[in-house]
């Protein structure tokens, strides 16, 4: 996860918008001072690149890995953690995280593991906060009270939860559906205001008025909190993304490929496709054929179809607004239809109350008509779904993708260190070879 991250990361950088991320962790103090304390403006900048492309991890429908590894990685510095406290810190940001998310459970309506409706009030932007506090928390070494204060502040400081409103946009805001930068902010300075004394509703996680209540129009159940805590290991249950693009688009895309391999199609052979897919992503940012922003070509399926068709290397090219406007790619969305998947279950949650992990996914399927003929795929898992038998992964999936994102000479240098995080006594080499790779971003 931590690998994964530092990529997506990296190859952000060099984004228009990256670049303007840069200037605002800049304004927040990203880059100014050596020893370290600069990590606020650190810790929102490495945030928000983190998600900026939509090409980091995913669990329980929502991301916070970046968030975990802003934390991380800025008190690594400022602190000069060992590799060993490095990876504790992400550890506890990440499960913490997976615990809440689980807790205030999908934007959905949910009954008998099937999506019945969008709820009135959603967001995901509480899961990473937590992500953030978390590893700050045991980064600081706070104590049990001084952690209780920063969960506190931090709560009462998050994002409000847009996904409402929001999921009725059609040319989405760069800030996505929070400002990850943002999270990563909130949860650092949450910490640290802790271990210097700022104090907070300590009690907001429980009760009847408590932080499900705040941020989900859905069921209020406070005790999800607890399921399972210490004895789920949410990092086990990581899905990884293979494109530039949001998770829900990666099971179509999946089934593409496999009709690509199977039967030698290019894009100059296909006059149409149909993607079946979950009621949930048949709303206009998901079938959009002709994305304005940035953030929309991640989440428009006929963009996500033909960047595949035209074997376009995920990563920052996917989202290139000048290849988005070319007469080719405009042509070949257009060839893109959307509807909805009609299978008894479309769509599943993990319950957190079950024993174990159940599956998470968005079960698809792709029709190409082509000149070869018509040819149809169903994908109920994607890459790198730790979920599925069929598709887990080991580090070398992961150090592919990496290396595939960044520039050869920085990635060697940070796949070595990462190999061996836990035999260095001072984190800061790892954070400044990030830095320097980051740095040199093209």
């Amino acid at each position: 996860m931590l690998l994964d991250t530092l990529g997506c990361v990296i190859s952000a950088k060099c984004t228009e918008t990256g670049q303007m991320v840069s200037q605002l962790g800049a304004a927040l103090g990203a880059g100014f001072f050596a020893d370290g304390t600069d990590f606020l403006g650190r810790s929102y900048e490495i945030g928000r690149l983190g998600n900026l492309m939509d090409l980091e991890e995913g669990y329980a429908y929502c991301h916070f890995g970046a968030v975990a590894v802003a934390s991380g990685m800025t008190m690594a510095r400022w602190q000069r953690l060992s590799g060993k406290e490095l990876l504790s810190a992400l550890v506890v940001g990440y499960e913490l995280a997976g615990q809440i998310a689980l807790g205030i459970g999908p934007e959905f309506k949910v009954t008998e593991g099937r999506a019945n409706g969008r709820l009135d009030v959603w967001g995901i932007t509480a899961p990473p906060v937590f992500a953030a506090v978390g590893a700050a928390a045991r980064a600081l070494n706070l104590s049990a009270e001084q952690t209780t204060q920063a969960y506190g502040i931090a709560a009462s400081n998050m994002p409000i939860p847009i996904g409402g409103k929001w999921t009725t946009e059609v040319d989405l805001p760069n800030t996505k559906y929070g400002d990850m930068g943002w999270c990563a902010l909130t949860g650092v300075f949450g910490a640290v205001s802790a271990m210097r004394g700022s104090t907070a509703v300590t009690s907001i996680l429980g009760g009847e008025n408590g932080l499900i209540r705040i941020v989900q129009g859905g069921d209020n159940n406070s005790q999800r909190f607890l399921a399972h805590l210490g004895s789920r290991w949410h990092l086990r249950s990581i899905w990884y993304k293979r494109w530039t693009c949001c998770g829900w688009i990666q099971y179509p895309l999946a089934a593409l490929e496999r009709l690509m391999t199977k039967h030698s199609i290019g894009a100059d052979d296909v006059s149409e496709v149909v993607v079946e897919i979950a009621s949930g992503a048949t709303v206009k940012r998901f079938t959009d054929t002709q994305p304005q922003s940035f953030i929309s070509l991640q989440f428009s399926i006929p963009h996500a179809i033909s960047m595949l068709l035209m074997n376009v290397p995920a990563g920052p090219e996917w989202l290139s607004a000048e290849l988005a406007q070319a007469r080719a790619v405009k042509t070949m969305r257009e060839r893109v239809r959307v509807e909805g998947y009609a299978i008894p279950q479309a769509y599943s949650y993990a319950d957190p109350f079950a024993d174990t992990d159940a599956t998470q996914g968005v079960p698809s399927a792709v029709r190409v008509t082509t000149t070869k003929g018509t040819f149809r795929e169903e994908s109920d898992y994607i890459w790198a779904d730790n979920h599925h038998p069929k598709n887990r992964i080991d580090d070398s999936h992961i150090q592919a993708k990496f290396r595939g994102l960044v520039g050869a000479d920085h990635a060697d240098r940070l796949v070595a260190l990462v190999a061996d995080i836990e035999r260095v006594d001072d984190a800061s080499v790892l954070v400044d070879a990030f830095y320097a790779a980051m740095a040199n971003s093209r």
